[in-house]
């Protein structure tokens, strides 16, 4: 399985095909450490540049992509971030981070991939290490730490409260 199949595969969505093509497009660039705007993420899916404005718009709006405001610059999709965060995911070579502490273990469980994940507990700030290898965690410390995600509530992201 290639790299864009465990991808597709990991992330099971309600979003629409097109949603889905402009969030793996920043998605992949944040990884590989690439920074993507609205005029590289036009070629990188295929699709107008209209089309990608109108998505990067709504995908914002919601809370599924990160931009900055001033740039433009595509920060944040699919629970990876380049800004900093409670969860630095060390991957790939490149220090990155991610939305929750779910989405630390996840994205290199999901890819596969060696990761060093430093996060910490949102309730008590007790510092959190991982380490992984080919997606499989090999190291805890505490030994006894555990990820947890709060209740679903309909407009309250997980986010911040992994």
């Amino acid at each position: 399985m290639n790299e864009r199949e465990r991808i597709l595969q990991l992330l099971r969505t309600d979003k629409t095909a097109d949603e889905q093509v402009v969030c793996m497009a920043a998605f992949r660039a944040i990884l590989n450490g690439d920074a993507i705007d609205r005029a590289g993420l036009v070629p990188a899916t295929g699709l107008s540049p209209q089309k990608v404005e109108a998505l990067l718009a709504g995908l914002t709006t919601r809370g599924l992509l990160v931009t900055e405001p001033c740039s433009g610059r595509v920060v944040g999709s699919w629970g990876l971030s380049s800004m900093p965060t409670n969860h630095k995911l060390r991957i790939r070579g490149r220090d990155l981070y991610t939305w929750c502490a779910v989405d630390a273990v996840g994205i290199p469980a999901g890819l596969g991939e060696d990761a060093i994940i430093a996060s910490q507990c949102s309730q008590c700030a007790v510092p959190v290490n991982v380490e992984m290898v080919a997606g499989q965690v090999s190291h805890v410390d505490p030994a006894d730490a555990q990820v947890w995600v709060t209740p679903s509530q309909v407009g309250r992201s997980v986010v911040g409260f992994t």
